[in-house]
């Protein structure tokens, strides 16, 4: 029933999952798993005090859920309880000291506080501990983009490619890395032809939308991009700095 209800919320049909996780937990109020994934069901509704509830439910069967212990931090992180998210991931670090997400999560509420060093540092923690986690490798990107260089200047947007080329590298599906890779090799371009290469990329991307608002966030931004390199083309500019 649970794995029905996980169908249903994939596919976009809530209500119909929350009545499967209702009916799963009226016959077994001790199902942690069901209590896990409601507790998903609710953070997509907003709902973050139901959310905790459950986590908090499930964690009292299982201490050492380390999954619902991260989410929990999440839950907080949504609430702006920054100490209860630190308390939940100094928790979650004792379940498993060498989890990429322990770290990962983190990293994020470093990044959320505006600790860009700090952040920076549990991203590289992370990918430390599992190469083949593509999320680090984006949010390690992102912070270099958000962390001015010493002495002043652009952000080194030259690392941030780097950081989202790895990260498509280890997972082809990710579809926020091939986002944030257009965005940041569009602004570094400097032909129209190096321009191109980021509507092929986006081409990529489009092979590898797994849902609706995937193929939308790629789309948009390949239409975006095409505008612009075929006005840049059309006024006989070699680059798209309209400078």
């Amino acid at each position: 029933m649970v794995k029905c209800a996980g169908v249903k919320m994939d596919s976009g049909k809530l209500d119909d999952a929350m009545n499967l996780f209702n009916s799963a937990l009226e016959l077994d109020p001790s199902a942690a798993d069901a209590l896990l994934h409601r507790a998903n069901l609710y953070m997509l509704q907003s709902k973050t005090k139901e959310a905790r509830e459950d986590l908090e439910h499930c964690l009292e069967l299982r201490p050492d859920n380390l999954l619902a212990r991260l989410r929990l931090a999440t839950v907080y992180m949504a609430s702006e309880d920054m100490d209860g998210a630190n308390r939940n991931l100094d928790m979650a670090a004792e379940i498993d000291p060498d989890s990429s997400e322990v770290h990962s999560y983190r990293g994020e509420l470093h990044f959320a506080k505006g600790e860009m060093v700090e952040a920076k540092a549990e991203f590289d923690r992370a990918i430390s501990c599992d190469p083949g986690n593509a999320t680090p490798y984006v949010n390690a990107a992102l912070t270099v983009m958000n962390t001015p260089p010493t002495g002043g200047g652009p952000p080194d947007i030259p690392e941030s490619i780097r950081l989202l080329e790895k990260a498509i590298e280890v997972d082809p599906l990710f579809h926020t890395a091939y986002v944030h890779l257009g965005q940041f090799k569009l602004s570094m371009a400097t032909d129209l032809t190096t321009a191109k290469e980021v509507v092929a990329l986006y081409d990529k991307g489009l092979d590898y939308c797994r849902t609706a608002d995937e193929l939308k966030d790629i789309v948009s931004m390949r239409i975006l991009t095409v505008a612009q390199v075929d006005a840049a083309a059309m006024l006989k500019m070699d680059t798209l700095n309209m400078q």
